[in-house]
């Protein structure tokens, strides 16, 4: 194997997080020279959608948001209302839109490298982190790293996934409302488990249909498939539509901590970093929060990153609710039509983004089955 090539950064993945740090780093004022940023594969499919909400106007992924609104609706069986979002805005970002637009400015800024081969392991060695691929290996002050996790996963944790499966479909009628995305619709099946649908129009007969679930395991396709042609069929009474395009996934929400055993020039980001709330699933938001939080460090000191942590208020929050839903002491429909339902939504927006005051907080809190989370908040603390 040939010697290693030494660059300022590496960034492993181009996924959200490794793009995202890219664009940030590009946007700074951190000096540098050369930067790979490395994947086994160029992004240049359309496999996934971002939805989140934010009070910030500008930003570098501006020009990408496909539709933003400034309301949305929640749905149930026996609930509905249309939630008026100010300050925040529900943002939608399309997959390809994000990697094309990403990739484009890479390629123009002549500091960086990009290379498509396996990652084979990352460390850290000599006060340098070291990245080893099928065929070379590459050194820097510091690696961002999304593409390989290491997570502590312990017994007695509750560990969720969200998996979800869209389908963007076409009508031949305008049916769709453009201006009120439908952001939780808790009217379908629950299973005995956390269900529903998200529901992003593209056009008056264009929209994606996305299936999601909370839950330890995945369902299988066909499942995914019968539940999203009944939603379209029988919810909306769409009985004749095109699927133009498919996306499928699955994203943590669990208690036990993704850690870092590559060692201190190795600064994971994304989920590996901790990045996806364990108790929502959402993740783009708080990427770009982590990203601007090291490029702060590298702006005041290139030598030194601490590695963004979230509070450990909102880590308990997150696992007390994580508890709940898997006691099933209360069903957790129930538990978000009563957050929907009881509180102002500029206070829960700010809640879900970590944004909150603890006077704030207990407002919150007080609008659920106060004595189901009180006993799992307990059970949380006195865990190991």
């Amino acid at each position: 194997m040939s010697s290693r090539v030494s660059y300022d950064f590496i960034i492993a993945g181009m996924g959200c997080a490794g793009l995202s740090m890219a664009m940030h780093l590009i946007n700074s004022k951190v000096k540098f020279e050369k930067i790979l940023i490395l994947d086994k594969d160029l992004k240049n499919i359309n496999d996934r959608t971002w939805c989140f909400w934010t009070k910030e106007k500008n930003n570098w992924y501006k020009p990408i948001i496909f539709n933003k609104w400034d309301s949305f609706i929640f749905k149930s069986n026996d609930f509905e209302k249309k939630i008026k979002l100010s300050p925040y805005f529900y943002c939608m970002i399309k997959g390809i839109d994000f990697y094309s637009y990403c990739i484009d400015a890479i390629k123009k800024d002549n500091r960086f490298e990009i290379v498509t081969d396996s990652i084979l392991n990352i460390k850290s060695e000599n006060d340098l982190g070291i990245l080893t691929c099928s065929n070379q290996t590459f050194q820097s002050k510091f690696i961002f790293n999304s593409a390989l996790r290491t997570q502590q996963i312990k017994s007695n944790h509750v560990n969720y996934l969200q998996h979800f499966k869209g389908w963007f479909i076409e009508a031949p009628e305008y049916v769709f409302d453009l201006n009120h995305p439908v952001f939780m619709d808790f009217s379908v099946d629950q299973k005995n488990d956390c269900r529903f649908i998200y529901l992003i129009p593209q056009s008056k007969h264009t929209a994606l249909i996305e299936y999601t679930g909370f839950s330890p395991n995945l369902i299988d396709d066909d499942e995914y498939n019968h539940e999203l042609n009944n939603y379209i069929k029988n919810n909306l009474s769409i009985k004749d539509y095109r699927i133009i395009e498919t996306e499928k996934g699955s994203i943590p929400m669990a208690e036990s901590k993704f850690t870092n055993n590559f060692g201190k020039n190795v600064i994971n980001i994304g989920t590996a970093g901790g990045s996806s709330k364990p108790s929502t699933g959402y993740t783009f938001y708080f990427i770009q929060k982590n990203c601007q939080d090291i490029i702060y460090q590298l702006e005041k000191n290139a030598n030194k990153i601490i590695a963004p942590s979230r509070s450990k208020k909102y880590l308990f929050y997150d696992s007390v609710l994580l508890n709940v839903m898997n006691n099933k002491q209360t069903s957790s429909k129930k538990i978000f039509v009563d957050l929907f339902k009881k509180n102002l939504p500029i206070n829960l927006l700010a809640f879900l983004n970590e944004e909150t005051t603890f006077i704030k907080d207990l407002k919150i809190m007080n609008s659920v089955e106060k004595l189901v989370f009180i006993k799992s908040a307990f059970k949380v603390f006195f865990k190991n």
